[in-house]
């Protein structure tokens, strides 16, 4: 059982760029459902400002020449592929309007394949509960928008059919869903959205594996969401795998399935000293502590005593602490002697 899900595991890694690239088409059609796919171009200047007149740049993978994909010119755009073992190897590009108000992501390096906790496996960074497609959407909607904006709140999750991969049954199987966010940024409305497609490897306990197997999200002042769907799906519809590097990955993943069915190593060593300054580098662009919120907690600080506590993750809402005595989520002051908490990052 345990050689099955571990070689199901390899494979479904196989197919993490082509879904990156149709996860971001989903995100797009559900953000801007009234912009055809395919068009490109801007409604305004700076910000995410629709399809027409926007000129696009494409952007290639310089680490292992995985990929190359179009980002809106004068963006400020960062992303690749990050290598984290011969078969981790994860993908992201992160796109930022010149007005610092819209942002577009293609996938999300800082989020690992993950494996269920149990008895002698606490919670950690790598280790948390599956989440099917809805809940990671909207778990990760809050780690990565709530440093971007003010008053975070979830207005919308569905569960879904999964779009780019097949939901299977049994041992292997994947959902999907969506979530949809406001806040506010400066006084002005702001709208996000997240799609994502989970598999989960195992009867879901002890012992199983799970991992993203497609992402999409964005950011922007309410008024252009439908404009920064219509880029993100250009971005995303661009996208493409460099077919001598799919083979090279799984050559790598064939031989660690071997490795693994002959009893040799189990563990699988990180390919080169360089993987510690990528992490370095990834979390310094996502600065969220998501390994907080997917296990249901966040760190915050108490404003008026620099205390800092590990509370359950709230709902969007402002949350206060009352000495040691527990936290109350509330959009007003619950009274006297409560003093408010404020996320932060570790």
């Amino acid at each position: 059982m345990k050689k099955v899900a571990l070689a199901g595991f390899f494979l479904v890694l196989v197919a993490l760029g082509v879904a990156y690239n149709r996860a971001h088409h989903s995100a797009s059609s559900s953000v801007g459902a009234a912009a055809a796919p395919g068009r490109s171009g801007a409604r305004g200047q700076a910000g995410a400002a629709g399809a027409t007149g926007m000129s696009w740049v494409t952007m290639r993978d310089t680490r292992e020449k995985a990929f190359s994909i179009q980002v809106p010119q004068g963006w400020k755009t960062y992303g690749g592929l990050f290598r984290f073992s011969t078969i981790d190897a994860r993908m992201i590009v992160d796109m930022t309007s010149p007005d610092g108000l819209t942002n577009l992501r293609v996938g999300d390096s800082t989020v690992p394949p993950y494996r269920v906790p149990g008895p002698f496996l606490p919670p950690g960074p790598g280790v948390a509960a599956y989440a099917a497609g809805n809940v990671f959407a909207t778990k990760y909607g809050q780690a990565r928008f709530a440093p971007m904006c003010q008053g975070l709140q979830l207005t919308k999750s569905d569960a879904m059919a999964p779009k780019y991969h097949p939901a299977r049954g049994g041992m292997t199987r994947t959902g999907g869903g969506e979530a949809f966010f406001r806040c506010t940024k400066n006084g002005a409305p702001m709208s996000a959205y997240v799609y994502a497609e989970t598999t989960l490897m195992g009867p879901g306990g002890p012992g199983s594996s799970w991992l993203v197997v497609a992402l999409g999200s964005s950011i922007a002042p309410a008024e252009q969401a439908t404009a920064a769907g219509a880029m993100l799906q250009h971005s995303g519809d661009s996208l493409v795998m460099n077919p001598a590097w799919i083979d090279m990955q799984n050559q790598l993943n064939n031989q660690a399935i071997q490795q693994i069915n002959a009893s040799t190593q189990a563990t699988i060593a990180a390919t080169n000293a360089a993987v510690a300054h990528q992490q370095a580098m990834i979390s310094a662009l996502q600065n969220d502590s998501f390994n907080d919120v997917i296990n249901g907690v966040q760190e915050t600080v108490d404003t008026t005593t620099g205390q800092r506590y590990i509370v359950p993750l709230g709902k969007g809402g402002k949350q206060w602490v009352y000495g040691n005595n527990g936290v109350v989520e509330s959009g007003l002051s619950p009274g006297a002697g409560f003093d408010p908490l404020t996320p932060v990052s570790r």
